[in-house]
This record gives C-alpha cells, structure tokens and sequence, in this order.
C-alpha cells in the first residue's frame, strides 16, 4: 500500500510539474506621449511609448463613442461636449479648495462605453480594456463653471486591464493589470490634446487566464442609454 501511494503521488507530482514550469510573471513599464481626446471624433488617442521596458513603441486608445453626438459646425454650441460633460462628469465639493470634476469611462459600476488599449512593441502586442479612464477637471476658482483655462491641463488617470486574447508575440497567453497617471493640454476640445502619460506599469501573468467576455450587442448599449 506505501509504495502505490507513493506512485500516486509521484505522478501527481510529475503532472503538475510543467504547469508551474511554464508558469510566468512580466512586469511591463511605460510612459507615453500622443495627441488625441474624448471629445474629437472619433474618441481616440495614440502615438509612441517613449520610456520603459515597452519602449520603443506606440499606443492606441479608443473609446467606444457610437452613441455620442457629433458637433453640428453650423450651431454655436458644442453639443459634443454638452453630451459628455452631462453624461459623465461629477462634481466634487468634498475638500474645500481642491473642487473638481471627474469622468469616468465608462462609468461605476456600468460596463459601458469600452475602452479599448493596445500596445505594441517589437513587433509583439499587448491590449484589453480599461476597467476605468478618469479626467479630472479642476475647478480653481470653485464656481461650478468650467472655465477655458481651467480645460488647458486636465488629469488622466487609468486602470488597465490585459486580456489574453489580445496578447501576440513574446506576451501571447498573458493576462493581468495596470495602471496610470498623466495630463492633458490643450486648449481647444474640437482640436486633438497632447497626452502625456508619466508614470505607467502592467503586471501580466500567463497563468489563471480567462478569455474576456462577448461585447455588449447594440441593442444592449441603447437599453442602458434610454433609461
């Protein structure tokens, strides 16, 4: 009886032996520099990781903004905006000096408008969604306006997450989450942004990996637009 458990329990050993193996752990850095906006059409930034293990390499972000309003050039309003900044900025009074608006994408807890990312370097890709896209608007003078100086330098803030079908090359069968923290300048909204993300890292796995789940149909985003 001793020797067929210790079998048993060789096998189980040598069976689980190249699970473990095979099992990896990638700590990815990046910094990124780029122009775009999440009012422009379409809703898109890009351009090129220049610091970090990812670099040399370039960047796409992309919003899914199908059911936004394009801006009418024939009106003098900016329906665009007025769409966005209704939809998704709250306003934060909570520390007095420190008043803010902040948009999340999308937003807590829906799972609507997706956020896609993609990096690519070296010929390999890594991508997913983002579980949130911040913008934060400071209001500096607190009176509950947004003032045109106070659109010139906004905060950008993201959480990052990596899923395994998106990955190719030398991150194909990976997985995982990051962050990151940056600004954007401009001083235009219809015109594209200079994004600078400063400080930014992935933390990816090729274990405990599941594939990501079906996009949301048509149908189901106009249900959640229409309440």
């Amino acid at each position: 009886m001793l020797c067929v458990l210790r079998k048993v329990i060789l096998t189980l050993l040598i069976l689980s032996c190249p699970v473990w193996a095979n099992s990896a752990i990638r700590n990815e850095t990046f910094k990124l520099s780029g122009f775009g906006g999440y009012v422009i059409t379409p809703a898109e930034l890009d351009g090129s990781i220049y610091a970090g293990t990812l670099s040399p390499g370039t960047f796409v972000i992309d919003i899914d903004d199908v059911i936004w309003p394009v801006d009418n050039p024939a009106t003098p309003q900016n329906e665009r905006w007025d769409y966005v900044f209704a939809h998704y900025f709250v306003y934060d009074n909570s520390y007095p000096g420190a008043e803010k608006w902040t948009a999340y994408f999308p937003p807590l807890p829906a799972q609507l408008p997706v956020v896609r990312w993609s990096f690519y370097h070296n010929g390999d890709k890594v991508g997913g969604i983002y579980q949130s896209l911040m913008v934060t608007i400071s209001d500096k003078n607190a009176n509950h306006v947004v003032d045109p100086a106070e659109l010139n330098v906004q905060a950008v803030a993201g959480n990052l997450v990596a899923h395994v079908e998106q990955g190719t090359g030398i991150y194909k069968g990976f997985c995982g989450q990051g962050s990151m923290n940056g600004t954007l300048e401009g001083y235009d909204l219809n015109q594209p942004y200079v994004l600078t993300i400063s400080t930014g890292n992935l933390l990816l796995r090729n274990f405990n990996c599941s594939v990501g789940v079906d996009e949301k149909t048509w149908g189901a985003v106009k249900e959640i637009y229409s309440e």
